[in-house]
């Protein structure tokens, strides 16, 4: 088997390769052309052939990580030798090389091949003494043997490639975890500086509000210790002291050693309220521990509560010099005080088991499929065919049997070839359902000049029927539901603001019938609502709007309201709820996209993906797992609870199918 002369072409200068050095990503260019291609501002060089980008420390770095690709070599090397050979190409040797190999005159001995004395030559191949009546069978097996060689190395060669690609597919993978990774550490370090700031600045404004106190206290104390020694030393130097003055001046004593007792006990409260550091043994938690007297209080308290406490202090002074109270009753009406403390310490631990992205468990990753597009949609059929879509039509089967086992390729194919031009097709695909025995697509023109339409497909991608849909104001999400509550299409129109179904057609001829009629269920509640996603079970409809954030389930036999959830109840940040996936226990799976993203496709997005379950003792959605990963498109729920998803690669529009548990 001959080699196509394309692969032994540059790519760049289109010409046989000379001096051939390879890149990272397994692609060769000659040296001088890979040379010319590399950014010496950015140390940076894009590949001509996959658009991949390979940083660089230097262009020295660059030039000492080139390979040389000298299998490559040895092809354009036997190539060009063959083009150069005049002679009949099975031929391994001529006769001149023959003629220059045997000795003159001829040997005369038995030949090697008819065992027949005869003049005799020697095979340059084989050394062996050939005469010349053989020579030429002989030139047939040793001609044989060596094509039989090289197509070993061919295989062999195949193999290897088959394995680059491999691990070129898994060094993608580990570079989109650690890129992943990365971003969450990131996050994280700026969350705790964030947060060791604000602590920060409370607990420095806590000291300073302590040291204003103290020093109120202390010019207080000062003033009034001052006035009453001025009093006194005036007493004892007056020649005719007034007993009336003596009783008041006692009367001034007993009140202020009252005020220095308040104050003294005031200040031993503030006394065990310094700041003091603990330093952590890099086991438990990476940062240590600040507190003043109860951390928990401290931080739940503002300002004003202080305030507050100061002049309840002075309020009680006052009433103890009215009414001569003593300094136990005042410790006794600090027990309310300290019952309010303890109510205010255990409602900030009740608000603090909210519960953290961090803290929720992850969804384990089982197997992953390479996918040639950006896979937006994912289905998979009665638990034995897996389909996976792009939006522009291109679909790829493969056989499932179970999570823990790989699914096997089966068949590619593109719905709609008369429009589509490279990566890029005129109309694109809205809704992408799979059900018995059609693929049924809702699609819609990228230009005014294609109308909207529904077109059913076999599984294996021919087209059977397409029927214009001019229903304005239809969710762009058409559900085919063949479970036995179901047997339906189900939609939303977003103009009337209600649920309708189309009856299930199952032959070509129910197909025009059925999509031309519907069935009105459900008139929604809210007029204002935006239905952007459905989702399915065998019992349940579920609807999310993207105004409230609210997920309504309905019952598909009653088609009554069942109950709602809130995208409130998971600390999501920014991120908004834009597709829900309900499991056969009726938990769900949610998809938070990144609220800040661009235009920009080709950009990582950052996408949360939570599984939530209601809690029957309290009513309320709890997080069970996550899935982390990024740029996350389709879904698909395994009859095991398997979560199937469709993933875009970084800086390229290919996908991964992945499987988690």
């Amino acid at each position: 088997m001959s080699i196509s002369r394309n692969i032994l072409l540059c790519t760049v200068c289109q010409s046989l390769f000379h001096d051939a050095r390879q890149l990272r990503c397994g692609h060769s260019f000659c040296y001088k052309c890979i040379i010319s291609q590399f950014d010496t501002t950015s140390n940076r060089i894009v590949c001509s052939r996959c658009t991949r980008i390979h940083q660089y420390d230097s262009f020295s770095h660059f030039e000492t990580s080139l390979i040389v690709d000298a299998f490559l070599m040895s092809l354009v090397t036997e190539h060009r030798r063959k083009n150069n050979i005049q002679s009949t190409p099975l031929l391994a040797f001529t006769l001149e090389q023959i003629l220059e190999r045997s000795p003159a005159p001829f040997l005369i001995a038995k030949c090697a091949e008819c065992t027949l004395r005869k003049e005799l030559v020697v095979c340059p191949e084989c050394e062996q003494v050939i005469c010349f009546e053989c020579i030429s069978q002989h030139q047939l097996i040793v001609n044989n043997n060596v094509q039989e060689n090289w197509t070993k190395c061919k295989d062999m060669w195949n193999f290897m490639y088959k394995k680059s690609m491999l691990f070129d597919e898994q060094q993608f993978d580990l570079e989109s975890h650690m890129y992943e990774l990365k971003s969450r550490i990131e996050k994280r370090s700026n969350f705790l500086l964030e947060t060791i700031e604000k602590c920060r600045h409370i607990y420095q404004n806590k000291i300073t509000q302590y040291s204003e106190t103290y020093n109120t206290i202390r010019q207080e104390i000062t003033t009034q210790f001052q006035c009453i020694d001025q009093n006194i030393q005036l007493f004892l130097n007056s020649k005719d002291p007034d007993p009336i003055k003596a009783e008041q001046i006692l009367k001034e004593i007993n009140v202020f050693k009252t005020k220095l007792r308040q104050r003294s006990k005031q200040t031993d409260e503030y006394a065990h309220k310094l700041p003091i550091y603990s330093v952590s043994d890099f086991d438990s938690s990476l940062l240590g521990t600040v507190s003043i007297e109860t951390s928990l209080e401290h931080l739940k308290l503002i300002n004003d509560d202080d305030d507050n406490r100061h002049e309840s202090y002075i309020q009680e002074e006052e009433e103890e010099i009215n009414d001569n109270e003593s300094v136990s009753s005042d410790e006794a009406q600090q027990i309310p005080d300290e019952k309010v403390h303890e109510e205010q310490v255990k409602e900030c631990e009740n608000s603090s088991q909210v519960p953290t992205l961090e803290n929720i468990p992850v969804k384990k990753l089982l197997w992953s499929l390479h996918f040639k597009f950006v896979p937006q949609y994912i289905a998979l059929y009665r638990q034995s065919i897996l389909f996976a879509s792009d939006r522009w039509g291109f679909v790829s089967t493969w056989a499932y049997t179970n999570a823990r086992t790989k699914p096997v390729p089966k068949k590619s194919f593109v719905l709609f070839p008369q429009f589509r031009v490279g990566t890029w097709s005129r109309v694109y695909v809205e809704s992408f359902s799979v059900y018995k025995p059609y693929i049924c697509v809702f699609v819609k023109g990228s230009d005014e000049s294609l109308s909207n339409f529904i077109a059913f497909f076999t599984h294996a991608g021919q087209l059977q029927l397409k029927v214009e849909y001019d229903h304005r104001y239809t969710l762009r999400q058409l559900v085919c539901d063949e479970s036995s509550k179901g047997n339906c299409i189900w939609a939303v129109d977003r103009g009337m603001h209600c649920i309708y179904k189309h009856d299930l057609p199952r032959t070509n001829k129910e197909i025009p019938t059925f999509l031309a009629t519907h069935k009105t269920t459900t008139r929604l509640n809210d007029r204002s609502c935006d239905v952007i996603r459905m989702a399915v079970n065998q019992n349940i409809l579920a609807l999310l709007d993207s105004r409230t954030q609210i997920v309504t389930f309905y019952d598909k036999i009653t088609q009554k309201e069942i109950g709602v959830y809130s995208a409130e109840c998971l600390p999501t940040g920014e991120n908004k709820l834009w597709r829900v996936e309900i499991f056969p226990d009726n938990s769900l799976l949610l998809r938070f996209d990144d609220n800040e993203r661009t235009g920009d496709r080709s950009q990582v997005i950052h996408h949360i993906v939570v599984h939530v379950k209601k809690n029957e003792s309290n009513g309320k959605y709890e997080p069970i797992s996550q899935i982390q990963a990024t740029n996350v498109y389709g879904f698909a729920i395994g009859p095991n609870s398997e979560v199937i998803a469709g993933l875009r690669k970084s800086n390229c529009f290919e996908g991964l199918i992945t499987c988690y548990v």
